[in-house]
C-alpha cells in the first residue's frame, strides 16, 4: 500500500500501537484509560473472580464513576454502592470517584485533566464517545470488559472514518443538540456503521467544549463506533491549568482517506425532537407541538453541561413549571453544579419549581431518579427513549434540546421555545 495521510483515529491508534496503521488493520491497543460506571462495577468483582483474576492490568489506568445511581433511595441501592466501594478497594482502583466527588464519567475526567487529546480510552458504556469533544478516541467495550480489566486490551480493527464538514451558523433559537439529533436522519446508518465520525470544518470553530460533547454523544445511536472533533485552540484553552502533562493536538492529514465526506450546513437546521421509540426517529418540533406532557428532565451526558443549564435557566427565569409537570434538573458534574450555583442558576430552577438532583446521569439512567408512571408523557434531554427507559414501558418518551424541554415544562405541552411568549433566544 502506498503511503498516504492519516485520519485522527488512525494517528491515535498508530501512536498507541507504535506502528503506522490504516483502517482495516487488526490491532490489540492497550487502553490508556478504562472507565466504568457504578452499575457494572457493582458486579465486576464477581466477574473477575470467576476468571481467577487477582489484579487489574494497571489499577492506575482504571476509573469508576458513581453516576448511574449516585443517590441510594433504597436498601438495595445502598448494597450496590457498597459493592462498588468494596471492588474499588479490593482491586486498588486508581481513580474511584464516590458519591458527591465527581459526576458523570463521560465528562468529569476531562474536567480534571485525566483525559487529553489523542488518548485511547475504552469504557463500559456506549457514550464513552463523549471524549471525542477534546480529540480523544473513546470506544465502548461491553461483553469483553472483564478481559479488558485483566489484560488492558481487546482486539479491534482500525475503523474507517466518515468526515463531517460543518459549515454555516445555526439560526437563532437552534442549538447544537438540534443539529446532533438532525444528523441521526441526515446520515445513512449503513454509511456510518462501525465508523468513526470525524467532525471538522469552519462550523466547528465556534463550538465550545460543551457543544462538542453533544455532537460526539449521538452518532452511536445509528451505529457509529465513535466520534471525534478535530481539536483546536478551544481545546487547548479549556485544558490549560487542568492537564499536568503537555497537550498535543492530532489533526487529520489533508490526504487522509475517508469512507465518505459529508457537508452539513448548520443554518438549515430547525428545533428537533426524537419521537418514540428510538432516538433516530427525528422530526421538527412543530410536528408534535401541543402534545401535553407530565414529566420533563434536563441533564445526561448529551445535554447536562453548564451551557445547557444556562439556556434552561434563561427560559425559566421569572416563570413557573406547569402545575401538571414535574421537571428534574441534573448537572453533569460537581464542577458544573458549583458553577451553576455561583451563577444563580440553581436559584432560578428552585423558584420555578424544578427538582435539582445529584450530579450524574440523572433521570436518563433507567429512571432510577424521577421515573415515569404508566401512560405518562415525558420530554427530556437524555440519550435514549426506548420503551421502559425511564420506568413504565407504556410511557411515551420524547427527546429534545434543553430549550425545548424547558419551554415545554413551562407550558405543559411540547413547545418550540422560539414561540414562548416574551422569549428572545
Amino acid at each position: 500500500m502506498s503511503e498516504r495521510g492519516f485520519t485522527i483515529v488512525e494517528k491515535i491508534l498508530s501512536r498507541v500501537c507504535k506502528q503506522n496503521l490504516y483502517a482495516g488493520a487488526l490491532v490489540f491497543p492497550e487502553a490508556e484509560l478504562v472507565t466504568m460506571h457504578d452499575w457494572y462495577a457493582a458486579n465486576a468483582g464477581a466477574a473477575l473472580e470467576a476468571f481467577g483474576v487477582e489484579r487489574l492490568f494497571d489499577p492506575s489506568r482504571v476509573l469508576i464513576s458513581t453516576d448511574h445511581e449516585p443517590l441510594a433511595v433504597s436498601p438495595g441501592a445502598a448494597i450496590r454502592q457498597q459493592r462498588v466501594r468494596n471492588f474499588a478497594k479490593r482491586y486498588d482502583v486508581g481513580h474511584f470517584h464516590d458519591v458527591g466527588r465527581s459526576g458523570l464519567g463521560h465528562v468529569f475526567p476531562v474536567e480534571t485533566g485525566l483525559v487529553r487529546p489523542g488518548m485511547f480510552i475504552a469504557g463500559y458504556d456506549t457514550h464513552v464517545t463523549n471524549f471525542g469533544a477534546v480529540g480523544a478516541y473513546g470506544v465502548a467495550v461491553l461483553t469483553e470488559v472483564t478481559e479488558l480489566l485483566a489484560l488492558g486490551s481487546v482486539w479491534q480493527t482500525v475503523p474507517e472514518t466518515v468526515r463531517i464538514e460543518l459549515t454555516g451558523r445555526m439560526q437563532q433559537g437552534v442549538s447544537i443538540r438540534d443539529v446532533a439529533q438532525r444528523l441521526l436522519v441526515t446520515l445513512d446508518p449503513e454509511l456510518v456503521d462501525d465508523a468513526v465520525i470525524e467532525f471538522g470544518g469552519a462550523g466547528t470553530a465556534g463550538l465550545g467544549i460543551d457543544a462538542r460533547y453533544t455532537l460526539c454523544n449521538t452518532p452511536t445511536e445509528i451505529g457509529a463506533r465513535s466520534s471525534i472533533v478535530e481539536p483546536d485552540k478551544i481545546v487547548t484553552d479549556y485544558l490549560a491549568g487542568r492537564c499536568s502533562e503537555p497537550v498535543e493536538l492530532l489533526k487529520a492529514d489533508t490526504d487522509a482517506r475517508y469512507r465518505a465526506v459529508v457537508k452539513v450546513d448548520l443554518s438549515t437546521c430547525e428545533p428537533q425532537v426524537s419521537l418514540p421509540p428510538r432516538p433516530e426517529n427525528v422530526a421538527d418540533v412543530s410536528t408534535v407541538a401541543g402534545r401535553e406532557i407530565d414529566h420533563a428532565y434536563i441533564g445526561s451526558c448529551a445535554s447536562g453541561m453548564l451551557t445547557d443549564l444556562r439556556v434552561a435557566a434563561e427560559l425559566l427565569r421569572g416563570r413557573q413549571v406547569n402545575p401538571r409537570v414535574r421537571l428534574f434538573v441534573t448537572p453533569v458534574s460537581q464542577e458544573v453544579a458549583s458553577a451553576a450555583a455561583q451563577e444563580g442558576l440553581m436559584e432560578v430552577f428552585i423558584k420555578a419549581g424544578a427538582i435539582i438532583t445529584q450530579a450524574g446521569c440523572g433521570v436518563c439512567a433507567g429512571g432510577r431518579i424521577g421515573p415515569v408512571a404508566p401512560g405518562e408523557v415525558s420530554i427530556g434531554t437524555g440519550t435514549r427513549n426506548d420503551p421502559g427507559r425511564l420506568g413504565a414501558h407504556d410511557a411515551t418518551l420524547y427527546l429534545a434540546s434543553p430549550a425545548t424541554v424547558a419551554a415545554s415544562a413551562i407550558t405543559g405541552k411540547i413547545t418550540d421555545a422560539r414561540f414562548l411568549s416574551g422569549t428572545v433566544l
